[in-house]
Order: structure tokens, then C-alpha cells, then sequence
């Protein structure tokens, strides 16, 4: 704010570990919106949304492909994008927010074909209605190409209806979140393997940052 950006126009991404979720409770506490990242299981979900979280990003293609390494054999596609277990838990997560009257906004993005090549809208179609989402420019461009009717499918009112029951009293607690998150295969491991890569390429960053101070520091050094 001394530089003269607002803190409304600053929005703070934290992977949606416990502890990230409690920091975006205080972060959120004073005005500062965070985005909730790494959501891989609905348990994630509603303790980002109790905590007041502006916003979460759950990954349907990501579920999915675990669902299919898990399979044996090993999947490829399903039938339908209504069977796909990424548009099952973002709509599942949805439905909650919405019956328990949570303002946290629900933004999928990382999409996958349900059906396999040559479905690659079957997710965003499958989640029309949601919050938002983010769709990357390729996706962008066939939708804008495709004329095959797109209707929506999720809505406040239906939400509703499904009577997604109250998790944790409404206030989970650490010791629930934990357990019901290490119940959750696909949540554990896809949280570990997007740690991992965020470690990866922070580590890189890091390097890069510190070649340039050594750059600039010898060249300062240099008589003029």
C-alpha cells in the first residue's frame, strides 16, 4: 500500500495444507484474499472455505489422472464425463459451498479429456456453472470454435437440493482435517507430488535470482 497497490488487488496463492489454510485465515482476517491451491480432495475444500478462504483451485484433470494410474489396469478414459472422479469432486464441492452458504469462490482449472483424445472439453462442460475457472488458451480457442450447445449445469438452487451434510460442525478441527486428508489417497499424494515440484522450481528460481546479484555485484566492482 506505501507503493500505492491496494491490498484488494493483491491475491496470495498458498498450497491447501493445513497450514496454509490457517495462514489464509489470518492473511484473510486483515483484508488480504488468498487463493488456495492443491486442492485434490473435497475435505481440503470445506476446511478452506470454514476458514474463510476468498478462493480455492481444485484440479479435476489431476484427479483424474490419479484415478487412472490407480486402476488395474491402468485407465484411459471413462464413458462419461459424469463419471469423471475431477468433475465428481469439483461438483461435490460446489454443492457444499452453496448449501452451507460459504462465499469462497470454487475455480477449477488443470483439465483432462474424460472421454480420452478428442474430448479435451469434457471437464469445463461437465462444470459449467461453477464460480469460474481457469482455461487455458488452447481450450479457449475450441470452445470458441466448437457449436454444440453448452448448457449449464451447475446452479445455486440445485446445489441446494443435494443436502451436502456439515463437515467438522462447521468448524473442522486439525486433528479431523488431518485424518480425513490422509484417508484420501489421491489428495495426499497429489499434494506431495505438487510440493515437491513447487520446491523444484523455487529452488530454480532461486538460482537464477542469485546469478543475477553475483552479476550485478561484479560488475559494480568493476572500476568505471
Amino acid at each position: 500500500q506505501q507503493m500505492g497497490v491496494h491490498k484488494s488487488r493483491v491475491l496470495v496463492k498458498l498450497a491447501a495444507t493445513w497450514e496454509g489454510i490457517c495462514a489464509a485465515e489470518v492473511l484473510e482476517a486483515q483484508g488480504i484474499q488468498c487463493n488456495l491451491t492443491l486442492v485434490f480432495s473435497f475435505i481440503q475444500a470445506v476446511a478452506c472455505a470454514q476458514k474463510r478462504a476468498h478462493l480455492i483451485s481444485p484440479f479435476p484433470g489431476r484427479i483424474l489422472d490419479w484415478h487412472h494410474k490407480s486402476k488395474s489396469p491402468v485407465r484411459t478414459s471413462v464413458a462419461t464425463p459424469e463419471e469423471d472422479e475431477g468433475v465428481l469432486a469439483c461438483k461435490k464441492m460446489y454443492n457444499y459451498f452453496k448449501c452451507h452458504g460459504h462465499d469462497t469462490i470454487c475455480m477449477p482449472a488443470s483439465w483432462r479429456p474424460s472421454r480420452g483424445a478428442g474430448f479435451e472439453l469434457d471437464e469445463i462442460r461437465a462444470l459449467a456453472g461453477t464460480d469460474r475457472m481457469t482455461i487455458p488458451a488452447t481450450l479457449l480457442q475450441k470452445l470458441a470454435e466448437c457449436n454444440d450447445p453448452l448448457p449449464r449445469v451447475l446452479n445455486t438452487d440445485d446445489a441446494k437440493k443435494t443436502l451436502e451434510p456439515l463437515v467438522g460442525g462447521g468448524n473442522i478441527s486439525e486433528k479431523e482435517f488431518r485424518y480425513l486428508f490422509n484417508m484420501d489417497g489421491c489428495g495426499t499424494d497429489k499434494m506431495a507430488e505438487g510440493i515437491r515440484a513447487f520446491i523444484s522450481e523455487t529452488e530454480k528460481l532461486e538460482i537464477v535470482i542469485a546469478e543475477k546479484v553475483r552479476a550485478v555485484a561484479q560488475k559494480a566492482k568493476q572500476p568505471c
